[in-house]
């Protein structure tokens, strides 16, 4: 078996921390071929600490290399690098988001299906033993009822520190006291806002509102992973029934309705301070609860916790699980090296990155900002409501 020949695009802390040491670790599968990124620091770096000596600050002139397939991990829209590596012939591996709005995502997937190669999204958590355990455990539920996701999303540099993370140096964000409150969330908007293409998140959207174009992005760039989470155990919801969204939109809440009269709140909030990351999907059925704590994406090897309830005759159980210490990012290139050979659709396909996205879309389109007037009719998840 030959390896794939990969080029890297994106050098960054995503590729630094888990990417390129487990494409490494995989080399019977992956010879990293080339690397492209914006930054000469990380870059030059890179290249000769994984001994690659095709380097490119263009990513398109990546693409004319003499490669197997690409791995876009470089931050903002991959859309128009995705259709590019596809009509070059090259299969794809994209991070999150794969692209900002329906109609890319549909234009990368209409280039996918011209080149017949794969083409897959980097949706990590679906390849979590831990999460596949609880999403088994929940199958078994019976009459499940209720639902309640919640991820407090903490400030990721406590988490990578201890990572030899190569980059050109960047100027510090002031001094002083770190910011609270309007103070905290206003500067995270801007930050978003000036740096992010505002044509698309209008586009997906229909608004020009700071903080739903700010809760949008959040979206898209992280709870992108939750959602997913939420339909590989229940399927595609059937209506977004409520969303709000505060704090300048690095806060936000929405009611999710699924088949079988099954209701989910789900909630992301922004709250950078404390270590502790905290992400926890409850499942709530009549016989039993399922609860999935997943760790920082950022831990290598930190088990997903899986927290059973049940009765035994008369007496509770309540059980922790412990499934694996593999690593979700290498069972998702070892996906994604298979889906090359054999040709078979990936687990976390463009497709069904779609069907997220016109959640996250219907989401937002629902927030009272963005809404003809508060208390709006619940809006149904697919594509003739969420719009384009």
């Amino acid at each position: 078996m030959e390896p794939l020949r990969v080029g890297v695009i994106g050098c960054g802390a995503i590729a630094q921390m888990m990417h390129l040491p487990f494409l490494r670790e995989l080399d019977d599968r992956f010879q990293i071929a080339a690397l492209s990124d914006i930054d000469p620091v990380a870059l030059a770096d890179v290249g000769r600490r994984y001994g690659v000596d095709r380097l490119f600050s263009d990513a398109y002139a990546l693409l004319d290399e003499p490669l197997d397939a690409v791995f876009i991990l470089s931050s903002g829209d991959h859309a128009p690098l995705a259709i590019a590596a596809l009509e070059h012939g090259l299969h794809v591996l994209a991070e999150k988001p794969l692209a900002y709005t329906l109609r890319e995502t549909d234009e990368v997937i209409a280039a996918a299906k011209r080149s017949g190669k794969t083409l897959m999204v980097a949706m990590m958590k679906q390849y979590d033993p831990g999460y596949e355990r609880g999403v088994e455990l929940v199958k078994e539920l019976r009459d499940l009822r209720y639902v309640n996701a919640t991820t407090l999303e903490a400030d990721g540099a406590p988490y990578t520190t201890h990572y030899p993370i190569a980059r050109s140096s960047r100027p510090r964000r002031g001094g002083g006291e770190r910011p609270y409150g309007p103070d905290l969330f206003n500067g995270v908007q801007q930050g978003i806002l000036g740096s992010e293409p505002r044509n698309l998140l209008r586009e997906a959207t229909g608004s020009d509102d700071p903080d739903v174009l700010t809760a949008y992005f959040l979206l898209i760039a992280s709870s992108i992973h939750d959602i997913c989470a939420l339909h590989g155990a229940l399927g595609q919801p059937d209506a977004v029934v409520a969303a709000n969204l505060w704090a300048g939109g690095t806060s936000f809440t929405a009611v999710l309705a699924y088949p079988h009269d099954v209701r989910a709140t789900y909630t992301w909030t922004m709250i950078p301070y404390l270590r502790n990351y905290a992400e926890t999907f409850s499942f709530y059925g009549s016989d039993g609860r399922v609860h999935i704590t997943f760790p920082s994406p950022y831990l290598k090897h930190f088990p997903t916790y899986v927290d059973v309830e049940r009765m035994n005759g008369n007496e509770l159980e309540q059980t922790r699980l412990t499934v694996s210490y593999e690593e979700a990012f290498k069972r998702e290139l070892l996906e994604f090296d298979d889906c090359v050979r054999t040709g078979r659709t990936p687990r976390t396909s463009a497709e069904g990155f779609r069907q997220d996205l016109e959640v996250l879309t219907a989401i937002a389109r629902a927030f009272p900002a963005n809404a003809e007037m508060a208390g709006a009719e619940e809006t149904e998840v697919d594509e003739a409501t969420v719009g384009q």
